[in-house]
């Protein structure tokens, strides 16, 4: 038992960090970059002259944004299991609490 809860803080310490690393990604750090491509995206659009260039174009943007729909929510999967894998852990450790001051847990 004396091996098994720091073995289980560790592991949740490593897991919380990852986690954290991997919101970060999200944080929308260049804000006036990405209003300067949308307003590119606007401009583009407005030039186009065919409507069958602008449906292209329509399709091609339906699809892409389809695909990270679909990445952000195989992320949101993973970040939820592990968030109530690290729950299961805080619980197991939170019930094997010890005093490490007694006697017991003292003993080699």
């Amino acid at each position: 038992m004396k091996i098994l809860r720091p073995f289980l803080l560790f592991i949740s310490i490593i897991l919380f960090g990852w986690l954290f690393v991997s919101n970060a990604n999200e944080i929308n750090v260049a804000a006036t970059l990405n209003d300067a491509e949308i307003k590119s995206e606007i401009a583009k659009i407005n030039s186009f002259t065919d409507i069958d260039k602008i449906k292209e174009y329509s399709i091609g943007k339906i699809n892409y944004l389809e695909s990270v729909r679909e990445k952000n929510s195989q992320n949101a999967i993973i970040r939820t299991i592990i968030i109530l894998f690290l729950v299961l852990l805080q619980i197991i450790i939170y019930s094997t609490k010890t005093n490490f001051s007694s006697s017991e847990a003292t003993d080699f």
